[in-house]
């Protein structure tokens, strides 16, 4: 979290130099130590500036605004002003909105979870066929490779029971054969759908890249769904299509690895809520296998 509502002079100046002269700046990080966001106010009208933790991420965010975001449609997400691969920095419009988990009404919320259904397939559809797949394969590959290390982590949060569930599940991957294949958002839950009580806008693409569509659906499948089911159905009303067979296979595994991963690193962190998902996944796959 950044203490200071000033912009660091060389980010400053080279924001001026896209928006002119800024009247207001605002911080607007993540309650985390590498997020740096600042909303900024000026003749231009309101923008957000984010500087990337990694270079990774910064290629990989700057890459899906020009080339996945644009298939949203007007006004479904931010527009990319300017980018700085010195800085690590971009320069995003502002849109309007809460995040969704914010809103009270179930039937405003479901509405809200149909249009996120059509956007992240809009999403999926901004590349498809042969460029995605072997990127999907790759995504795969690393997900088996690292399921020894996250389990070796959290192997005092695990019983030998548990630990051999989620290993069968992640090591029966590859054997789906190959899954729909896309672009996906990569963090794609509420906190980054932010909604005004009409409209549905996406945002954050800092883990976007071409793999497996399925892996979109492991955060609220882990976390809002087992408590939401209507949530599920009307974003899969959006979304056009169920998951294949295989699909829901994969969803399941993917969802070990990532209760593997989260009970390597709620602990370590200190984070009751990661933490605390990747109990819960754990204890619904050994109950019922599946999700």
């Amino acid at each position: 979290m950044t203490d200071s509502t000033r912009l660091p002079s060389p980010l400053h100046a080279w924001v001026e130099s896209v928006l002119g002269p800024l009247d207001d700046v605002r911080d607007s990080s993540h309650d985390r130590d590498n997020s740096q966001v600042w909303r900024v106010t000026g003749p231009a009208g309101a923008h957000y500036v984010k500087v990337a933790p990694k270079p990774i991420l910064y290629t990989r965010e700057t890459r899906a605004y020009r080339e996945a975001v644009p298939h949203l449609g007007y006004g479904n997400a931010p527009v990319l002003r300017d980018s700085s691969a010195q800085l690590l920095a971009l320069i995003l419009t502002a849109v309007d909105g809460e995040p969704l988990k914010e809103e009270a009404s179930p039937a405003r919320r479901r509405t809200a979870h149909r249009q996120a259904g059509q956007l992240l397939r809009r999403f999926h559809d901004a590349m498809t066929g042969p460029l995605s797949q072997p990127e999907a394969s790759a995504v795969i590959e690393n997900t088996v490779t690292g399921l020894d290390k996250h389990l070796a982590e959290a192997r005092e949060h695990l019983s030998a029971t548990e630990d051999d569930v989620l290993r069968r599940l992640v090591t029966g991957l590859p054997g789906c054969g190959p899954l729909p294949a896309g672009w996906r958002h990569g963090d794609f839950w509420e906190r980054n759908l932010l909604w005004n009580g009409r409209r549905c806008v996406l945002i954050d693409f800092e883990r976007s890249e071409p793999g497996p569509r399925v892996t979109d659906f492991v955060k609220l499948a882990t976390s809002l769904w087992p408590d939401h089911p209507e949530l599920r159905t009307a974003l899969f009303e959006g979304y056009s299509r169920p998951l294949s067979e295989a699909e829901r296979y994969a969803l399941t595994a993917f969802a070990a690895a990532d209760a593997a991963s989260a009970l390597a690193y709620g602990p370590r962190h200190g984070d009751p809520l990661v933490t605390a998902r990747g109990r819960r996944t754990v204890e619904r796959l050994v109950q019922g296998g599946t999700l």
